[in-house]
């Protein structure tokens, strides 16, 4: 694999296997989509942090471009949930195994999650995809709590007793670039 410069600036995931570092989607400093960029940094070898070496898996890369998605790792298979898309076409959930470089979408059964972008999945030890809050297909701040079950590959519906209210970590355009630029 050849070494990559990528143009990813933000809103991309990042999901750690294996010593990796695994780095998908996102837009660039002009906010433009950074099209199939994906790549990772092994951090199992010494690395110069002025010099990384990413290593491409564009040419596997079969998502559309997207952004402000979320993903987390179960055992070796990486698990995107949501995001912006401006391709309408996107499934909610893809799959990349690590071990044979492959993507897939997976078929999920029980309720059907609602697309939302802007949130944070955690994956809890009982291999379950926790999702809370985001912002919706219906633009709107979501207060419900999706669960994923990764073995399985079932949804459910998370009970909201005591729930926090609606958010997501959505913020403004503006003032993200003024904290990158900062920096």
């Amino acid at each position: 694999m050849a070494p990559i410069k990528p143009s990813v600036s933000f809103d991309h995931t990042a999901t750690f296997i294996d010593n990796k570092l695994y780095i998908l989607g996102g837009l660039n400093i002009k906010e433009n989509y950074v099209g199939k960029e994906f790549f990772y940094l092994d951090v199992s070898v010494p690395f110069n942090t002025q010099n990384l070496l990413w290593k491409d898996l564009t040419n596997i890369n079969m998502l559309p471009p997207h952004s402000s998605a979320t993903s987390v790792a179960n055992n070796d298979t990486i698990f995107l949930y949501g995001g912006f898309r401006p391709d309408k076409t996107m499934a909610l959930v893809y799959t990349f195994n690590t071990r044979t470089s492959s993507w897939s979408i997976p078929k999920i059964a029980g309720v059907v999650a609602i697309a939302q972008v802007v949130l944070k999945g955690i994956l809890a030890p009982n291999e379950k995809l926790y999702l809370f809050g985001g912002y919706s297909s219906r633009k709107a701040y979501a207060n419900d709590m999706t669960i994923l079950d990764t073995v399985n590959l079932n949804w459910e519906k998370g009970s909201l007793v005591n729930a926090p209210t609606p958010r997501s970590s959505l913020y403004y355009p503006t003032i993200r670039l003024f904290i990158w630029v900062s920096e």
